[in-house]
């Protein structure tokens, strides 16, 4: 089970500024599908169809996203900053809890162990099989 870090990103005002931002894009996508499906066809001024279609399609992507991020921020338990947080206080648990075996090393980045056949090259740099992320087994920066 991991450890649960308090995190004060889930205090009211960033989830309330998150929600009004949710609110927004919420809006902005009902006010395109309104403009272009409730004015009436064939007169001047009047979106063409490929238009109202093209142009629905992105609206409903910002009434999707925006009532997703609004909802949460409101209603869930659980925020993508709390997840955030989540992941990475695992990976700084398993980089300094776990007593690492001589011969054997964790990727600084996902804490994946090393495998057994990894090509190491003269310097120590290794690429991980599970990130594809570089990293140097001597502790190097690079």
């Amino acid at each position: 089970m991991r450890p649960m870090v308090p995190n004060p990103l889930n205090s009211g005002p960033p989830r309330f500024v998150g929600a009004v931002f949710g609110f927004v894009f919420f809006g902005i996508g009902l006010t395109v599908l309104g403009f272009l499906w409730l004015s009436p066809f064939g007169e001047f001024g009047s979106p063409p169809l490929f238009f109202r279609i093209f142009g629905s399609f992105i609206a409903i992507a910002f009434v999707a996203m925006g009532g997703g991020m609004a909802t949460s921020m409101l209603f869930g338990k659980q925020s993508a900053f709390d997840r955030v947080a989540e992941m990475q206080a695992s990976i700084r648990a398993a980089q300094t809890s776990k007593p690492i075996a001589p011969g054997s090393y964790v990727c600084p980045h996902c804490a994946a162990p090393l495998q057994d056949k990894a090509n190491v090259s003269p310097s120590g740099d290794v690429k991980c099989a599970f990130c594809n992320s570089w990293f140097n087994v001597h502790g190097k920066q690079f």
